[in-house]
C-alpha cells in the first residue's frame, strides 16, 4: 500500500524531479492519461503526493530516519491548505474511475516508484501487486474530504460522518469500590511464565551478506556480499535494518526451556519479517506454522497463550471485517483459520469460539486466573479497510465482547490479564476511549496488560480520570525480541501469585533479559545476560498500578534511577544519556494512555 498510493498520487511529481534527463518516461508516464480528463498540474499533485508519502510511510517505518525528515521539511515548505488537498485528491479519483483507470495507475505506479528512485524495480513490481486491491477500496469509497482530513488534521476539519464515534454499552451492575492489591505473605505459592514478543524471524536471514542494501530489509540471502567486513551481517543478529536468524530464536527457547518453573507462555504477536513488499497468504501460513513447531519442539508440556500481532496479515496491517470480506482482496478467513489450527494446541475448543471471526479469545487457565487475548489491528487505521463507513465500529463486536468477559470475571471473582499487540494509545480514538472506559470500570479484576509492537522495552500508566492521583492500571510493552532496527534482543520472566485460596495473581516481578548482539557476533556464542529485574533494581515491592506510579513518580528527582529505564528501552543497545527534551517525551509517553490525549504529561 505504502508504495501503490504513493506512487498514484505523485507520479507528475517524481516525474517533474527527473524531467530534464528522463524526458523519454515523463512522456510514457503522460501517455497513459491522455484518454482522462486530468489535468497536468504537477504542483497540486506534488503537494498531495508528499501528505501521502508521509502517512503511508509512517505505518511501516519502511524509510530510514533521515529520508523522514526529508518529507517532513517537503511538507512543511510545500504550503499545501485543506482545499487545495481536496482538489488533488479529486484528481486522482476522476483518473480511477476512467475507462482502464486501475491498470493504469498500477502501470504508473511501478514506473514511478523505480523513476523516483522509491525502491528498485523489483520492490516497486512486488509492492503494487502486494497492496493495490486495498487502495483502491479506499480511493473508491473515501470522498477527498474525508481522505484529507486523515492527512491534514491541523488543518483540515473532520467531516461529520467520517470514522464516527460510537460507544459501547457499559453493565448496569455499579463499579464496586477500588480494591488495592497486596502483597502476599512470604512463602505463598507463585507462578513463572515466559513473555516475548514481536520475533520476526527471518528464515533467509544469511550471515556474511551485506546489511546495508538497497531493500528496506537487509541480512537476507538475496543481498550481495559486502564490500567491508563491518557491513557483513552477523551469525546472530545485526543491529541495522535485519531480522532475526532462526538460529537467534532457538537459542532463546533453548535457554528457557532449561528453566525448570516455567508454567506457560504469552507471546503478543509479529512472527514474519519485515520483507512487507514480497508476503503471499502462502508464506504467512508457513511462518506461523514454523513458529507454533518451535514452540512445540522446546516446549513440548508448556502451555502458550498468544495475540496476534500487525504482520501476520498480507498485506501486513489488512484486517478487515467479515461485513466487507466479499471486496476484492479483503476475506482474510485464511489467516483467521491458520490462528485457529495452531492456538487449538494449547486452548480448549470451548473456547476458541472467536478466534475464526477475529482472532480473539479468553481462557480460564488456574481457578479463578483468565487470561484475555484481543486483535487490537482492529483499533488502528494502518487497516485502511477500516476508514470506510462504520467499518470501524467495534469491528466484530470485540469490545461488547470484551466487557462481557470483564463482567463475568468480576462477577465469578476472577483475574484478569489482558494481551494483545497494539498498546491502545496508538488506536483511533473512539475505540481507545472505550477501551479506556472498560479498563477502567473493571480495575479491580485486571493483573496487567501485556503489549508488543513497539520492539522496545517501556510501560504505560492508565490514570484514573475520576481520581487523577491514582493509577487504575498499568501496561507493560514488551521486551520486543527482534533487534529491528538498532535494538538488542530481549524476553522476560513474570513472577505472579500462585493458586491458593484467595490469591489475586498479582505481578510480584518481572526479569529481562537480553542479548549483545555486537559480543555474540565476535564470541559467535549467544549468551543471554540478565538485564534487571523490577524488583531489585528499581527498587518496587511489586508490579501493581500502586507501585508503578510510585516508580515514574521517583523519576523526576531520582535522575540515576531514570537514566537506567531509558537504557532498558533498548535493551542496553542505545547507553547515551537522556536529555532534558528526551526525558520529557519519555515520561509524556508514560502517561498517555489514550489515542490523542496527553493532558497526563
Amino acid at each position: 500500500m505504502k508504495y501503490l498510493l504513493l506512487a498514484t498520487l505523485v507520479v507528475l511529481y517524481l516525474a517533474a524531479l527527473a524531467e530534464t534527463s528522463v524526458v523519454n518516461r515523463k512522456l510514457r508516464v503522460q501517455q497513459f492519461e491522455k484518454d482522462s480528463d486530468v489535468t497536468e498540474d504537477y504542483e497540486l499533485k506534488r503537494k498531495v503526493g508528499l501528505l501521502f508519502l508521509r502517512k503511508i510511510l509512517g505505518q511501516g517505518d519502511i524509510l530510514r530516519p533521515e529520508k523522514e525528515k526529508e518529507l517532513d521539511r517537503l511538507v512543511e515548505q510545500s504550503g499545501m491548505t485543506c482545499t487545495l488537498c481536496k482538489a488533488g485528491v479529486d484528481v486522482i479519483q476522476k483518473l480511477l474511475h476512467s475507462n482502464g483507470g486501475e491498470d493504469v495507475i498500477t502501470a504508473i505506479a511501478v514506473e514511478v516508484c523505480e523513476l523516483g528512485n522509491i525502491e528498485d524495480r523489483r520492490v516497486c513490481k512486488l509492492a503494487v501487486e502486494e497492496f493495490k486491491q486495498e487502495v483502491f477500496y479506499v480511493l473508491f469509497n473515501l470522498q477527498p474530504d474525508e481522505l484529507c482530513y486523515w492527512l491534514l488534521k491541523s488543518q483540515c476539519r473532520k467531516p461529520a460522518d467520517f470514522l464516527p464515534n460510537w460507544v459501547v454499552t457499559s453493565s448496569a451492575t455499579p463499579q464496586p469500590p477500588y480494591k488495592p492489591r497486596v502483597n502476599p505473605a512470604n512463602g505463598t505459592p507463585t507462578l513463572k511464565f515466559l513473555f516475548f514478543t514481536d520475533m520476526h524471524m527471518d528464515v533467509r536471514y544469511a550471515p556474511g551478506r551485506t546489511a546495508k542494501c538497497r531493500e528496506p530489509l537487509c541480512c537476507r540471502d538475496n543481498d550481495a556480499l559486502p564490500d567491508q567486513e563491518s557491513d557483513a551481517a552477523g551469525m546472530w543478529g545485526d543491529y541495522r535494518h535485519c531480522d532475526m536468524p532462526q538460529n537467534t530464536v532457538e537459542s532463546m527457547m533453548s535457554q528457557v526451556a532449561n528453566y525448570d518453573d516455567i508454567d506457560f507462555i504469552i507471546f503478543t504477536g509479529d512472527i514474519p519479517a519485515h520483507n512487507v513488499w514480497n508476503q503471499t497468504k502462502e508464506d504467512q501460513i508457513d511462518k506461523l506454522r514454523r513458529w507454533t513447531d518451535l514452540l512445540k519442539k522446546h516446549f513440548p508440556t508448556t502451555p502458550v497463550y498468544a495475540a496476534v500481532g500487525n504482520h501476520e496479515s498480507a498485506p501486513v496491517n489488512s484486517y478487515p471485517p467479515h461485513s466487507i470480506y466479499d471486496q476484492p482482496g479483503a476475506d482474510t478467513q485464511w489467516l483467521l483459520d491458520t490462528l485457529y489450527d495452531s492456538w487449538s494446541n494449547w486452548i480448549p475448543e470451548a473456547d476458541m469460539g472467536f478466534v475464526k471471526q477475529g482472532a480473539f479469545y479468553t481462557t480460564l487457565i488456574r481457578p479463578g486466573l483468565r487470561v484475555v487475548s484481543l486483535n487490537t489491528n482492529y483499533c488502528s487505521d494502518d487497516s485502511w479497510w477500516l476508514l470506510v463507513g462504520s467499518n470501524a465500529v467495534d469491528p466484530e463486536g470485540q469490545l461488547k465482547w470484551f466487557a462481557g468477559v470483564m463482567q463475568a470475571a468480576e462477577d465469578n471473582d476472577e483475574n484478569v490479564l489482558i494481551i494483545s499487540h497494539r498498546p491502545t494509545d496508538g488506536c483511533m480514538k473512539p475505540w481507545s476511549d472505550n477501551y479506556y472506559d472498560i479498563i477502567n470500570r473493571y480495575q479491580n479484576v485486571i493483573i496487567a496488560q501485556l503489549f508488543g509492537h513497539a520492539h522496545t522495552d517501556e510501560m504505560m500508566l492508565y490514570y484514573d480520570i475520576t481520581q487523577e492521583d491514582r493509577v487504575s492500571a498499568v501496561g507493560l510493552i514488551g521486551p520486543g525480541f527482534t533487534t529491528y532496527s538498532n535494538l538488542n534482543s530481549g524476553y522476560r520472566v513474570y513472577t505472579m501469585e500462585g493458586e491458593y485460596e484467595g490469591s489475586r495473581y498479582s505481578l510480584l516481578d518481572g526479569e529481562s533479559y537480553y542479548l549483545n548482539i555486537t559480543d555474540a557476533n565476535i564470541k559467535g556464542v549467544a549468551t543471554w545476560q540478565r538485564e534487571y529485574s523490577f524488583v531489585k533494581d528499581y527498587d518496587v515491592i511489586n508490579l501493581t498500578p500502586p507501585e508503578l506510579k510510585k516508580l515514574v513518580d521517583r523519576f523526576d528527582s531520582d535522575e540515576q534511577l531514570f537514566q537506567s529505564y531509558h537504557n532498558h528501552i533498548t535493551k542496553m543497545e542505545d547507553l547515551s544519556d537522556c536529555d532534558v527534551t528526551c526525558k520529557q517525551s519519555t515520561l509524556c509517553h508514560i502517561k498517555t494512555f489514550r489515542a490523542d490525549d496527553d493532558s497526563f504529561c
